[in-house]
């Protein structure tokens, strides 16, 4: 019988690799699933009830028969540290900027599950495989479209500083500096603290612990600087008059999930740290909370708009992070220092 061209023979190899592969993540899936479900429940912490509040029933649908109980606070990572000190060990899945998660890291108390099972994509496991990319939170400007005309616009982070604008800027204490640590990896920190002296004495720009959405909608202020532009989708689908403008440079910031070694429910645990980053649940986050995957390969309308918008994106990495907090924390006396 005469030898099948190389070439044909590769071609099946190839057609039978890709039956294979799904299927032996369906089992693999449908294994921990299984055991997942045995444990009944599972536990999250994140930063903000936004940003979780919206997972268990979402988890259900897919995962039905385990309660995802969670809870919200800015202080997660470092009570996580605490209890684990202490021997307690209460909570199975972070949901949490990944930035904020490099203590967890750097102690150990991340676990490395096996994330191919879930089809996530290497270039979205972080921190030495121990976390998924979920989301990032994308900083822009943010207007009253009713006040400001859209040839009226700055088109740069510098066209802020023109006189036109003084007195009509707010900016949220927390998020500011956050900004700024950002714009100086791409400007350095002498020009970047410039441009802050700048906006906070010539422009008096208004920086606040308190929402900015009311100030846009009043009008009491119309151009919100450093605002996330999920907030801005939120807002305006709430029917304010806002929405926001690119920029040439848009920071992201990254958020990521993962589980926690000693979980309490470790099944559990990995099942929903993985499905969190998923293209499913990402779609889910996007329609309900309006945040959204804009890291390369995303299929989210934030990721198209911010491509079609011209604006370049600089995401949060683990080759920038802890030299954008560094930068953050610098410059961060310039803001709290006018806050009211």
């Amino acid at each position: 019988m005469p030898k099948a061209p190389a070439f044909t023979v590769l071609c099946v190899f190839t057609a039978l690799a890709t039956i294979v592969e799904p299927r032996a993540q369906t089992n693999a899936l449908d294994a921990l699933y299984a055991k997942a479900k045995a444990e009944e429940q599972v536990v999250l912490w994140g930063a903000q009830d936004r940003e979780i509040d919206w997972i268990p029933a979402e988890f259900a649908k897919r995962f039905p028969g385990i309660t995802v109980n969670w809870a919200a606070d800015r202080a997660a990572i470092t009570k996580t540290i605490t209890e684990h000190r202490a021997g307690r060990y209460s909570v199975d899945v972070i949901n949490f900027s990944v930035g904020g998660m490099l203590p967890l890291v750097d102690r150990r108390l991340l676990e490395k599950p096996d994330w191919s099972i879930f089809g996530i994509d290497g270039r979205d496991v972080l921190l030495d495989g121990t976390t998924a990319a979920t989301h990032n939170l994308v900083y822009s400007i943010v207007y009253n479209e009713k006040l400001v005309a859209p040839s009226d616009l700055p088109r740069t982070w510098e066209d802020l500083l023109d006189a036109k604008w003084k007195g009509k800027l707010v900016a949220s204490q927390f998020l500011l500096p956050r900004l700024l640590g950002f714009l100086a990896l791409e400007w350095g920190e002498p020009k970047t603290a410039d441009y802050a002296r700048a906006l906070l004495q010539r422009q008096d720009v208004l920086v606040t612990r308190a929402p900015r959405e009311g100030m846009l909608h009043r009008g009491e202020r119309v151009v919100a600087v450093g605002e996330f532009v999920a907030s801005a989708i939120q807002w305006k689908s709430m029917g304010m008059p806002v929405t926001w403008a690119p920029m040439p440079v848009m920071p992201a910031a990254q958020f990521g999930a993962a589980a926690v070694v000693r979980a309490p429910h470790p099944h559990a645990a990995r099942l929903l740290a993985g499905w969190l980053a998923t293209n499913e649940a990402k779609a889910a986050r996007e329609r309900l909370r309006f945040d959204a995957d804009v890291r390369p390969g995303s299929r989210s309308a934030l990721a198209a708009a911010l491509s079609r918008s011209g604006g370049r994106v600089i995401l949060e990495d683990v080759s920038n992070m802890k030299a954008r907090a560094a930068l953050y924390e610098r410059l961060s006396t310039l803001v709290t220092a006018r806050a009211r």
